[in-house]
């Protein structure tokens, strides 16, 4: 109890200094499971905060953990703000770059919440056992999470929601509707400029391949093209050879710089036709045709969109802004989803910013809180002695600390007179149960009400029943033979009463020698003791006794006529059937009835005279299996039609401590029981296929020998089977009823047992138990007479 008693205080205190490390910030929020080892060397009388005398060496890992998280979770803050001022910029490769940095910053935003979950979950759930107040804490974290996290979910849903929306309205289906058809009102414009430029050089290529070939020369060549230059508006044309060498050129101040046709578009126009475009970079159309009045030879003509002209600038703009919102809608979706990163690890920092502030904050107002409820669980496990320090200024926390010490020193005080009464009720009480197990009688505690309330050992033994199963249970219902006394005792008006009772336990028939008491108290609710004892062997020795004595008294009046009858039939016999010649045959008969009937008596005078005088055993070692053998024979030869035999002979010699002479005779009258009761059955069924069976069987059972002997006879008797042990109670009508009484008192002389009991499932007959103590001549049987 001493041990159990330290344990806890132990626990204690180990609870104590972990509550103060985590209050004053001494110790990591994870920290508690290495206190777990620490067991105090003294206990401590008041709670308060334990300083941390742990060396640095040890702290210094925890140190450096919570100064990485520290910068990592700063960092993550400024990659958060620097990714939302990037995601402003027009500049696209500074969007991407945002992007990704957002990404990234996301991953180590999730890193930062498993390490805190984890090291949350280490504090407020896996150490609970070890922590004060582990609910309150819990509590605190979930209401500043709460307050942090329903704010940034309600702002961000509003502010994305409004953004896109924004963005819908802005950049709608209207505007992409209008500038779908400013596209194709400029594409229809410039197809119609290609389509001039188309008829001109098909035009100009007709007039040059009209000139004669042997006039053309470079020179003149080249003034031709100015004059058809300037005929049709070109601002620049060039003769080409298949190999893109230009052969002749005009150029006005506005054309370009020259740019060769790719072979694809000479390709295109080798068998005719006219290729034309836009340059992308220029606001400029260009085409090529081939010249067939000159060998591999191509016209190329340029002409510009003029900038005078209010469709140059219209067009200028249309693209611009095709080109913008073709450039908005690409980063559109981009823009979005660097917005909800933003958001998202915005919430997530504010959420874990609120949990380690909570976690903080809790531990401030837990401190004194589990300085209490320590000294409280001290107290709860018997430690009266101690007291609440509650340091500094705490309010109504402090009131409470100064009323719970004031009541700890009251209790402390009542505990020692209530521990005083209670070694000394302690004493009474194993004073009591030390007399109520140590005592051979049955007693049995009753409320008045008749429910059993104790039970000791004795009572258990001698009803043959477990006491937990008759505790609070009615007397009436249970032990009902009983509860006849304790009516009487209620009605008495002395409140005791007296009573013999006699029922069934395990087959035999017990007698009890009951009294029923009341102990001191309020009538109301008295209490009532029933004590009995088992007067079983008394009765059975006190009858035995009688039918001993009554057995000598009739042997002695019975035998001393016996012999002078006897003699005097036979001196008639003798003297007088030859002299008799009326009816000799009638006088012969006579006679004979009498000699008879006078060694019928003789041999019942000798059983009783057997019962009444049983000799006191002579103790041997005895080969029981040896004896079974030679009884067997001598059975079998008695009772010829009857197949008896034995079953499954043991392999080792099997010896008890007895009397032969006793033993056999025990034996005989078992088997010559069973003998008539099988012949008496054949006759009655008068089936002369009939096979009547006796089988023996012997075993060594719990150390006795155990002899078992078994007959397919008209068996026992449903009731009263345990009166036929009893002296001159039979069922035969020629028995004297002393076999089985003798067979018994022969088991007993033993220290062994007789029972009758029934056969296996399935089998017909009778069956007996003879159990024998398995003794040698070292150990003497005690009550052997």
């Amino acid at each position: 109890m001493r041990d159990c008693v330290s344990g806890i205080k132990a626990q204690s205190t180990l609870d104590t200094q972990i509550a103060g490390r985590l209050a004053s910030g001494e110790m990591a929020i994870d920290d508690t499971a290495l206190l777990a080892s620490e067991i105090p060397s003294t206990g401590l009388s008041t709670v308060g905060i334990t300083p941390n005398t742990e060396p640095f060496i040890k702290r210094a890992p925890r140190i450096a953990r919570s100064a990485l998280f520290g910068v990592a979770f700063v960092s993550a803050m400024f990659v958060t703000a620097l990714g939302a001022i990037l995601s402003f910029s027009d500049v696209e490769p500074q969007i991407d770059q945002s992007y990704e940095l957002l990404r990234a910053n996301l991953v180590l935003i999730l890193l930062l919440a498993i390490y805190l979950g984890y090291r949350v979950w280490g504090t407020l759930f896996a150490a609970e056992r070890r922590r004060t107040a582990p609910l309150l804490h819990r509590r605190f974290v979930f209401i500043f999470s709460l307050a942090a996290l329903l704010p940034a979910i309600i702002v961000g849903s509003f502010s994305f929601s409004f953004i896109s929306q924004n963005l819908n309205d802005i950049f709608g289906n209207d505007v992409r509707d209008n500038m779908s058809q400013a596209s194709a009102i400029l594409e229809d414009y410039v197809d119609q400029e290609l389509s001039d430029l188309g008829e001109d050089i098909s035009d100009l290529s007709s007039a040059l391949n009209a000139q004669p070939r042997d006039i053309l020369n470079r020179i003149s060549l080249t003034a031709e093209l100015q004059i058809q230059a300037r005929v049709r508006d070109l601002d620049s044309v060039y003769i080409l050879s298949d190999q893109g060498d230009v052969l002749a050129r005009v150029e006005s101040p506005y054309a370009p710089a020259f740019r060769v046709p790719t072979n694809g578009v000479l390709q295109s126009v080798v068998n005719g036709g006219v290729a034309y475009q836009k340059r992308d970079d220029l606001d400029y159309l260009i085409a090529l045709t081939p010249l067939p009045g000159f060998a591999n030879a191509y016209l190329y003509v340029g002409r510009g969109l003029r900038s005078e002209s209010q469709v140059l600038s219209s067009i200028s703009g249309i693209e611009a802004a095709t080109l913008s919102l073709q450039n908005f809608n690409r980063k559109q979706s981009k823009m979005r989803t660097i917005f909800l990163l933003t958001l998202i690890e915005t919430a997530f920092l504010i959420v874990m910013a609120s949990i380690w502030l909570g976690l903080l904050l809790g531990n401030r107002i837990i401190e004194p809180l589990g300085r209490l409820i320590t000294a409280a669980e001290r107290v709860r496990a018997g430690d009266m002695s101690v007291r609440v320090d509650v340091g500094g200024d705490w309010g109504e926390i402090s009131d409470l600390g100064g009323a719970f010490n004031r009541m700890t020193q009251q209790l402390d005080f009542q505990r020692h007179a209530l521990v005083k009464e209670h070694d000394i009720s302690e004493q009474r009480r194993q004073f009591s149960e030390a007399v109520l197990s140590g005592v051979r009688a049955g007693v049995i505690g009753l409320a008045q009400t008749g429910r059993i309330t104790l039970v000791n050992n004795s009572a258990e033994q001698l009803l043959g029943v477990d006491g937990s199963a008759l505790l609070d249970a009615p007397i009436d219902e249970v032990l009902s033979p009983f509860a006849a006394a304790f009516k009487k005792g209620r009605e008495s008006i002395l409140a005791t009463a007296e009573d013999q009772v006699s029922f069934e336990i395990d087959g035999q028939i017990r007698n009890f020698d009951l009294r029923v008491s009341a102990y001191q108290g309020p009538r109301e609710d008295t209490g009532w003791v029933l004590t009995f004892d088992d007067m079983t062997r008394l009765v059975a020795a006190q009858r035995h006794s009688a039918w001993r004595e009554v057995a000598r008294r009739i042997a002695h009046e019975i035998k001393n006529p016996l012999t002078p009858i006897q003699l005097s039939a036979e001196r008639l016999q003798r003297k007088y059937s030859k002299e008799i010649k009326s009816d000799p045959q009638t006088f012969e008969n006579c006679t004979q009835t009498i000699i008879r009937q006078v060694g019928s008596l003789e041999q019942m005078v000798n059983e009783f005279s057997a019962f009444a005088r049983m000799p006191a055993p002579e103790m041997d070692n005895v080969n029981i299996q040896m004896l079974l053998e030679a009884v067997l024979f001598e059975q079998g030869v008695a009772f010829p039609q009857i197949k008896i035999y034995q079953k499954d002979k043991p392999k080792t010699e099997l010896t008890v401590w007895a009397d032969e002479r006793l033993i056999t005779q025990a034996l005989t009258n078992v088997f010559k029981n069973a003998g008539e009761a099988v012949s008496r059955i054949a006759e009655a069924s008068g089936d002369e296929n009939f096979q009547g069976v006796i089988r023996a069987e012997i075993q060594e059972d719990d150390g006795q020998i155990l002899i078992r002997i078994r007959d397919n006879g008209p068996g026992w008797p449903v009731t009263d089977r345990s009166r036929l042990l009893e002296p001159y109670v039979t069922t035969r009508e020629s028995g004297t009823g002393l076999g089985l009484a003798i067979v018994k008192r022969i088991a007993e002389d033993h220290g062994g047992t007789l029972s009758l009991t029934d056969p296996s499932a399935g089998e017909k007959g009778a069956c007996v138990e003879l159990r024998l103590p398995k003794r040698s001549k070292d150990l003497p049987l005690e009550h052997a007479r």
